[in-house]
C-alpha cells in the first residue's frame, strides 16, 4: 500500500490498520477450522495448495461477512483487487458440496455474531 493510497482511506474516515487487524481476526477463525496457521495463511509468498485454499476463505469470508467491497478486502489482506475477487468466486463455485458450504455457513455465523470491535486491541 502507497503512502498515497493510505492517506487517501484515512481522508475516506477508514483506517487502513482497523482493516487488517479485522482480516487477522478472520485469518484465526480460518486458521482454527483448518488446522493451518494464520502465519501459513497470511504468507506473501506462493503457498502450498491447503493454505491458499485457506487464504481465499479467509478473503471470501470478510468480503460476505462485512460486507466490504473487493478492494477493501484486497488492502486488508495485502493482495490485489483481482486476486480477492478470484478467491471469492472460487470459493463460491465449492459452496456446492454440501459439507463445505456447511463449514462457511459455520464460520460466516461466528463473524456475524462478534462484537464489531472483536478484533480490535484491548
Amino acid at each position: 500500500m502507497t503512502a498515497q493510497t493510505y492517506d487517501e482511506l484515512l481522508e475516506a474516515g477508514r483506517d487502513p490498520r482497523k482493516d487488517r487487524l479485522a482480516a487477522g481476526f478472520v485469518t484465526s477463525l480460518v486458521a482454527m477450522s483448518t488446522g493451518i496457521s494464520p502465519r501459513e495463511i497470511a504468507a506473501r509468498t506462493r503457498a502450498r495448495a491447503d493454505a491458499a485454499r485457506a487464504r481465499q476463505i479467509a478473503m471470501y469470508l470478510t468480503h460476505v461477512a462485512f460486507a466490504w467491497p473487493m478492494a477493501r478486502v484486497a488492502a486488508a489482506f495485502g493482495r490485489d483487487r483481482t486476486t480477492a475477487s478470484h478467491a471469492c468466486h472460487r470459493i463460491e463455485d465449492l459452496r456446492d458440496d454440501a459439507a463445505f458450504d456447511a463449514r462457511l455457513t459455520e464460520m460466516e455465523a461466528c463473524l456475524r455474531q462478534a462484537p464489531a470491535d472483536a478484533w480490535a486491541p484491548a
